[in-house]
């Protein structure tokens, strides 16, 4: 019999990590809202820290004063709170469960969803769609983590059941840069809202049909997206599957701010030093190169 995740193409795991283990990335991202704001105040673009907001205002407060363009928080800052994550038990566990026991996480975004923005509502797509043709043959699987609870109303992820059994569609970069097909997928497939709360965490393929409406309420809605495949040269595959996990080695070394990195199975294992130096490692080679 299939699994939720192999008949749907995604599954909700409801009370998967607990508050505290969430919180270190929240303490972190107030910190770097602090730094922004010092940045804005000192340029005479703001003109308070809002260090006596919550957590979900202090952003939006700022942006009230010097609006933020930025769809994610594209730093390395956040890896000492993101790396318990990336390698948690229960996380890993289910990932597991879909792509086999060797397992390399590849990259992660930070995402702020601001109330009323049209740039941070994501059409229905495919990942696959920005990952290129290739990885729709890699399977990929990204672990999305509301950082507080989410609904209809402030932006829960919409999916399609069923939709990563269907080929890859054509598509194309609108004005927001978010990948549009070409054809209407909800004339094939009705996508449902799945709403969470903060400690669930939503498991998709990379052929999943997901996708994001406008934030209707005066607060972020705060989410993390970490990315895993099957480590590189393990396991019994196909050659086009091989191929499809190479691209998207190759693809991750060129886009992402992280270093790849082992989390379960046969390979190295990193600490968070260790990890911390081969990013920095990394930037640095390709900060030579350009």
């Amino acid at each position: 019999m299939e699994s939720i995740y192999e008949r749907d193409g995604y599954q909700l795991i409801e009370g998967a990590i607990s508050q505290a283990d969430l919180q270190p990335l929240r303490n972190d991202i107030n910190e770097q809202i602090t730094l922004h704001a010092r940045e804005l105040v000192n340029q005479g673009k703001a003109t308070d820290l809002y260090l006596n907001l919550p957590f979900g205002k202090r952003l939006v407060a700022l942006h009230q004063e010097a609006p933020l363009t930025k769809r994610s928080w594209p730093t390395t800052a956040f890896n000492p709170s993101l790396y318990p994550l990336i390698n948690h038990p229960a996380i890993i566990d289910a990932v597991e469960a879909h792509v086999g026991p060797d397992i390399t996480f590849v990259d992660y975004l930070v995402r702020p969803k601001m109330p009323r923005s049209e740039s941070t509502a994501f059409p229905l797509h495919q990942d696959s769609q920005y990952y290129g043709k290739a990885s729709q043959h890699a399977h990929t699987v990204t672990v999305w983590i509301p950082l507080v609870d989410v609904n209809e109303k402030n932006g829960c992820l919409f999916v399609i059941p069923g939709s990563h059994k269907w080929e890859l569609y054509d598509s194309a970069r609108d004005e927001n840069s978010n990948m549009r097909s070409f054809v209407d997928v909800e004339a094939r497939g009705t996508p449902i809202p799945i709403p969470m709360k903060a400690g669930d965490i939503l498991l998709f393929h990379n052929m999943t049909f997901h996708g994001s409406k406008v934030n209707h309420t005066d607060g972020v809605r705060w989410s993390v997206d970490i990315r895993y495949v099957r480590t590189l040269g393990t396991q019994a595959t196909s050659s086009t599957e091989q191929a499809g996990v190479e691209f998207m080695f190759e693809k991750m070394r060129n886009v992402s701010l992280h270093a790849a990195m082992v989390v379960r199975g046969d390979g190295p294992r990193w600490s968070l030093e260790d990890w911390q130096r081969e990013t920095e490692s990394k930037r640095a080679a390709r900060a030579t190169s350009t």
